[in-house]
């Protein structure tokens, strides 16, 4: 399914064994290894759902639009673990205003919004029965988001909750900072790139199955 930005990624990666250093070309590839990952995922999906001999074809639609949004949710996580704002920033790669604020404060904030929601009802001392262990070692760092950035007047947990929920964030941003040694701005900028690449192609293809057309499977 993602054949196209895929086989861009390949010319990106092959490029930056020739013109990069061993380490960051290594990064180019463990990116590329992850959209082929996500690409083998659609496809094992996109199978099960054709040999269902119990789904009709409007359930047959609603299915492959399903995993298409899963493998855009997929996706973003792989950027997230791979320090993607920075990346861009280092990189000096330009992303336009609208897919900054589509692909990254809107779709961050319906999630931690509907994690919240999910959390609606429950007293502080349920929350952290279910949740404290993976909140408080970092672990969870979604739910921990949504927990920090909930509205005023609507906290979740008490200050004192928080004030170490805020220290454990700012923990670990500083541990991602430097887990990995800089790469050069030509490898930030083709991760970039290849992360915009699969998100186009996914793109396309959620809108192709809202307007009734099969994509190809590749």
């Amino acid at each position: 399914m993602l054949t196209g930005a895929i086989s861009k990624a390949n010319l990106k990666l092959k490029d930056a064994r020739q013109h990069l250093t061993t380490q960051a070309a290594d990064a180019v590839e463990r990116v590329l290894i992850s959209v082929e990952n996500l690409n083998n995922f659609i496809n094992k999906e996109m199978d099960r759902i054709e040999k269902d001999p119990e789904l009709s074809y409007r359930e047959r639609r609603t299915a492959r639009r399903g995993v298409f949004e899963q493998a855009g949710r997929k996706l973003e996580i792989l950027k997230a673990r791979s320090n993607y704002s920075n990346l861009i920033q280092e990189s000096g790669t330009e992303i336009p205003d609208t897919y900054e604020k589509d692909d990254n404060a809107l779709l961050k904030f319906m999630r931690e919004r509907e994690i919240r929601d999910r959390l609606f009802g429950m007293t502080e001392a349920q929350i952290l029965s279910h949740f404290g262990e993976s909140l408080f070692d970092g672990r969870n760092q979604l739910l921990l988001n949504a927990i920090l950035n909930a509205p005023p007047g609507f906290e979740m947990l008490s200050e004192q909750n928080l004030r170490k929920l805020r220290r454990i964030k700012a923990k670990s941003l500083t541990q991602m900072a430097g887990a990995e040694p800089e790469l050069d701005r030509f490898a930030n900028a083709s991760i970039v790139e290849i992360f915009r690449l699969a998100k186009k192609e996914l793109d396309r293809l959620r809108k192709n199955e809202l307007a009734g057309n099969r994509p190809k499977k590749n």
